[in-house]
């Protein structure tokens, strides 16, 4: 889907300099999102998934990875149930991330955040309002794949 066609949900900055924005648009059957990254030197790269808004019987779609000269993404479309999305990092840090837009129109919410490439993720959670989860989802042979292309290919952070 041509860029145009998506529309900016989110957007923002972080204390590096780095600034990103969320995109996202398509049908109820066919629909984008994407995660771009604009560096302080000016490159960009970007990151996202396409398909369903949600697949059948799930809570949240998930997308994880880098570029060569990227920060890590985690990015999460989600039905409106689920209140935060818990990454937990390999370091034993888990991060609760908040909806940063919706889309009522299609039932989504979106949880999106940019990690040092270092950052080995272990599991995302999709968490209710009351703190239970609703929907593990296990990281962990995606992350060794991962990190292993990242050093068979000479990438910073592996």
């Amino acid at each position: 889907m041509p860029r145009r066609e998506m529309a900016v949900l989110a957007e923002g900055s972080l204390p590096t300099g780095q600034r990103w924005f969320l995109r996202a648009g398509g049908t109820s059957s066919d629909f984008y999102t994407f995660l771009e990254t604009i560096h302080p030197d000016g490159h960009r790269d970007e990151g996202g998934m396409g398909g369903p808004p949600l697949y059948s019987g799930s809570l949240m779609n998930t997308y994880t990875g880098n570029s060569a000269r990227g920060m890590s993404r985690v990015l999460v479309r989600a039905d409106p149930q689920v209140a935060r999305v818990r990454v937990q990092l390999g370091s034993g840090e888990q991060l609760d991330l908040r909806p940063v837009a919706g889309r009522s129109d299609i039932g989504l919410v979106f949880f999106a955040t940019l990690l040092p490439p270092s950052a080995a993720l272990v599991s995302v959670a999709a968490i209710g309002e009351n703190g239970q989860v609703l929907e593990p989802r296990d990281l962990s042979r995606h992350e060794a794949s991962r990190q292993l292309f990242q050093r068979q290919h000479g990438h910073p952070g592996a």
